[in-house]
């Protein structure tokens, strides 16, 4: 069966940073499993799929639009270092992770140390560069009726 509107398709898939070093949180074995033409999927993965069968491998480049977006310069923040927990080990070139008021979690990479404070660029480490996605597809079956009516009440906001 190839890939098409309403077939449930599952992928098994890698993901590299093209052009740079891959970060630690994207250095893993990942699987998607979704109903395509209904389920939200990056587009470019989209496009590369369809006609496609069970077992076909697949190599995709991810845009930095559809991937981490594009490096933002805005997002390079001076932090003073008392709000900091890390504030007695810190090192330039580092990457950081802080914890909101929230409790949700907030990392950063250390650009400069200064007396008091740091320079902190929250841009994720890919932002602005492509990815490469290495993938196996490893189920394309017809969607049933159950499968396309959740996929529909999840789009409408669940009813």
């Amino acid at each position: 069966m190839k890939v098409d509107r309403d077939t449930v398709v599952t992928v098994n898939y890698t993901v590299i940073v093209k052009d740079g070093e891959t970060p630690e949180d994207l250095n893993r074995p990942f699987t998607c499993r979704f109903l395509y033409g209904r389920d939200r999927i990056l587009p470019a993965l989209e496009k590369a799929l369809i006609g496609h069968e069970q077992e076909d491998e697949i190599q995709v480049t991810i845009p930095p639009e559809q991937a981490f977006g594009p490096y933002n310069p805005h997002l390079i923040k001076k932090v003073l270092i008392s709000n900091l927990n890390h504030s007695g080990q810190l090192k330039e070139g580092e990457y950081y992770e802080e914890f909101g008021s929230n409790g949700k979690s907030i990392k950063f990479y250390l650009k400069e140390l200064h007396g008091d404070h740091v320079l902190a660029d929250f841009n994720h480490p890919s932002a602005g560069k492509s990815l490469v996605l290495n993938g196996t597809i490893s189920e394309v079956k017809a969607a049933s009726m159950l499968d396309i009516m959740a996929a529909m009440n999840a789009c409408s906001g669940g009813g």
